[in-house]
């Protein structure tokens, strides 16, 4: 594996990092509500269906009961010796026996479908776990990891290489009001063959330039070529 990243973006890494995290919080709810909504159909077949379907048998057997009865009293009455049909007394007695017929067969139908559905919750428990283990272990040390990076790059943003402080530190250097100041080095420097002089102030209007070549004058020598008096 490569031991270095093209890391161009920062931003792309933590806008990543916040996707994860919004994934591992949309995936716990997805699991938390299918394991609440399996519990409670797995509830629904043991225990309200068994129950719901008993209580529909005894209402079918009173029904039954009270369809007998008034298909008895029907084919009681007579009128000389005319009978009645006791057609609609026949057919609600026919209907009862077939409803008690189906809630009895319903019982066994609650049983199959709870058997079936304990075999899925078991399978879809199997499956869930990697998920599971996912959710809670992988992407975590996921998150973590992003974090560390995260904090690493962006002290590596900071780092700054030794050119660009002295660049920064030379660019930062305050200019005077009459320009760049001049370092006593860069001052110029007379040449060593070139004549000597002195110049001092005698007067107000006279200045005196002495010169101290000694191939031309020497020390004791007062005549007016040694001095030069120059009027302003």
């Amino acid at each position: 594996m490569p031991e270095s990243a093209n890391v161009k973006s920062l931003d792309a890494v933590r806008y990543f990092a916040s996707a994860v995290i919004q994934f591992r919080e949309e995936a716990r709810l997805c699991v938390t509500h299918l394991e609440m909504e399996m519990r409670r159909i797995l509830g629904w077949l043991e225990r309200d269906r068994p129950g719901f379907w008993k209580r529909e048998i005894e209402v079918c057997r009173r029904r039954q009961s009270e369809a007998r009865v008034m298909l008895h009293k029907c084919q009681m009455r007579r009128v000389g010796d005319f009978r009645p049909s006791c057609f609609e007394e026949k057919k609600y007695l026919q209907r009862c026996r077939e409803e008690l017929e189906f809630a009895q067969k319903q019982i066994a139908v609650v049983k199959q479908w709870t058997i079936l559905a304990h075999q899925e919750a078991d399978e879809y428990r199997g499956r869930s776990v990697q998920l599971v283990q996912v959710i809670e272990r992988d992407i975590p040390q996921l998150i973590a990891m992003l974090q560390h990076s995260i904090e690493r790059l962006a002290d590596y943003n900071e780092v700054r290489l030794p050119h660009q402080t002295i660049s920064s530190g030379a660019s930062a250097t305050p200019l005077s009001a009459d320009g760049p100041s001049r370092s006593p080095e860069a001052a110029p420097v007379a040449d060593a063959n070139s004549d000597e002089s002195t110049c001092a102030r005698e007067s107000d209007d006279v200045l005196v330039i002495r010169n101290r070549n000694p191939a031309v004058n020497t020390p004791d020598d007062d005549s007016p070529g040694d001095t030069e008096k120059i009027r302003q």
